[in-house]
């Protein structure tokens, strides 16, 4: 569990490594009410000044051919796991990974049902797939490569049957109307906006209320039972797991991340805690679409690299240089100054 968590932990590392800075405490309390707020230029500036002189290494390969490997995975979990159209599925779902602009310069997705696999070429020569691998998901193969680089394991579920259990450790809804105090007109007319307009493509849409489920709505060809794309809940999943750990005494929140590659010598990165990761306040240095001086003819971003590259996403996290530093008061209220961590940054939600 403990090394599970570990890699999971990475998956914040790069997400919130770099992201739109705000001022500090001290910078805000300066502010009078009439001062205007900062603008983005004068924040990436303050920023820009505080940055480490290290250097900043892009993703290697082609952009085309991570833009065909997002694709293809894209299109192996919408039709090996939702079970959706592949002529729906291009044209409606995973334009994260896959922008529908890049998807008019590739080809037509080649779905193998028999091998479950997803190819998609590159005009002039390449050729990204995935493959499906049951409890493991769609993973993308690496550049060259027709399998992964991992045994794929089947997992045996010890949770009970959902149908027989109560919401929401299963399936089972109460009988009785809702609380009186619940104006339930007012609740359906903002699941109707969640679907209008149909170009929304709102998938499904759960409204809970006081941990009851007070409303909830599927599109046509989507049931309770549907398995769509969770993204950055798996965030939530990693930080839930962590809890668990914390709660059973495994690790503390504000100890130093138990990250190998940042262990050996004098590396600083050894001083970026659990929390500062569940933060996504790594410091360490990435371009994500979501920088606020992101520049979209640039290199391509780390950020989408880690889903389209085939790599090792964990190490490529761990092995991404610092930013940032910063010198804070330890904020587990021993008053103990720490001598520096990551400067930190907003949380990004992707």
């Amino acid at each position: 569990m403990r090394a599970l968590v570990t890699a999971f932990l990475l998956a914040f590392v790069v997400t919130g490594a770099q992201t739109k800075q705000f001022p500090t405490v001290a910078t805000k309390s300066a502010l009078s009410a009439q001062d205007p707020p900062p603008s983005p230029a004068s924040l990436i500036s303050r920023a820009k000044a505080l940055e480490l002189d290290t250097k900043y290494v892009a993703p290697p390969g082609d952009a085309l051919l991570h833009h065909a490997a997002g694709f293809a995975k894209v299109m192996c979990s919408a039709v090996f796991i939702t079970g959706l159209d592949p002529d729906f599925a291009a044209e409606n779902v995973g334009y994260f990974t896959a922008p529908y602009e890049m998807r008019a310069k590739l080809g037509k997705p080649a779905v193998d049902r028999e091998h479950k696999q997803v190819h998609v070429t590159v005009p002039g020569g390449g050729t990204r797939s995935a493959v499906y691998l049951g409890d493991q998901g769609c993973v993308t193969l690496p550049v060259g490569k027709e399998w992964v680089s991992f045994k794929p394991v089947k997992l045996k579920s010890s949770l009970p049957d959902a149908s027989k259990q109560a919401w929401p450790t299963g399936d089972v809804l109460p009988d009785d109307p809702p609380p009186s105090e619940l104006d339930i007109a007012k609740v359906k007319e903002a699941v109707d906006v969640a679907f209008d307009p149909p170009e929304g493509k709102t998938a499904a849409l759960v409204v809970t209320w006081k941990g009851r489920i007070i409303a909830e709505r599927y599109a046509p060809g989507i049931t309770a039972q549907t398995p769509l794309e969770s993204w950055s809940m798996g965030k939530s999943v990693t930080a839930t797991l962590m809890g668990v750990l914390i709660h059973q005494g495994a690790y503390e929140l504000w100890q130093p991340a138990p990250i190998p590659e940042w262990q050996e010598g004098n590396d600083l990165r050894s001083e970026i805690r659990i929390a500062d990761l569940l933060h996504m306040s790594s410091g360490l240095r990435i371009k994500a679409l979501e920088d606020p001086d992101y520049d979209p003819i640039g290199t391509y971003p780390d950020h989408l690299y880690l889903y389209t590259g085939g790599a090792d996403s964990f190490h490529y996290a761990a092995t991404r240089p610092l930013q940032w530093l910063d010198e804070l008061p330890d904020p587990a209220g021993r008053g103990e100054a720490r001598r520096r961590i990551p400067f930190v940054s907003a949380a990004r939600i992707v």
